[in-house]
């Protein structure tokens, strides 16, 4: 059976979709953009390297580059704040795990990209709620509004090649290209 992998343009353009109406479907308060920041240095850098292994720098900028990390921070400081606990249980765990398999290591963000692979791959086996949270987040993150802290320099829309425009006119698309013809 053959068939072709999704593309990783594709795969962030498909769960944008969803992941747009989850989010902005959510409690948004215009307090959002001046959010502050909740978590310490160490839960940022953890963060931020559990992001890069969901979406990777390859030929393409990835979480990094779109400082995914400072999205999540600024959202559990306003509208993502009852999240706050599963974040820190979820990071406490994870460190913990590091420490017993990895003596001499207590932080996420140390581990090389095998032993952090290993641990991220055992968190979605078991369906960790903490995994699926930041998996969402990250998405989320990387193609948010930039003043929302994610997606900076605007790399998830230029990925996904939305057209970033102040201000639209008609026809949006198929559903309404007669409402520009003449009568």
């Amino acid at each position: 059976m053959t068939h072709d992998p999704l593309s990783r343009r594709q795969f962030v353009g498909a769960m944008a979709t969803g992941l747009a109406a989850t989010w902005m479907a959510g409690p948004w308060r215009p307090e959002f953009a001046t959010a502050g920041r909740v978590l310490t240095a160490p839960q940022l850098r953890d963060l931020d390297a559990i992001a890069a292994l969901i979406l990777p720098t390859d030929d393409a900028p990835g979480a990094r580059e779109a400082r995914v990390a400072e999205f999540m921070d600024k959202s559990l400081a306003s509208f993502a704040a009852d999240q706050r606990p599963l974040f820190d249980a979820g990071l406490a765990d994870l460190n913990a795990r590091v420490a017993r398999r990895h003596p001499g290591t207590t932080s996420f963000a140390d581990l090389g990209a095998d032993e952090a692979a290993t641990l991220l791959s055992e968190l979605e086996r078991e369906q960790s709620e903490f995994f699926e949270a930041v998996r969402v987040a990250t998405i989320a993150g990387f193609l948010a509004n930039p003043e929302y802290g994610g997606n900076a320099r605007k790399v998830g829309w230029k990925l996904i090649g939305f057209d970033d425009r102040f201000s639209w006119s008609p026809p949006f698309g198929w559903y309404d290209a007669d409402a520009s013809r003449p009568q």
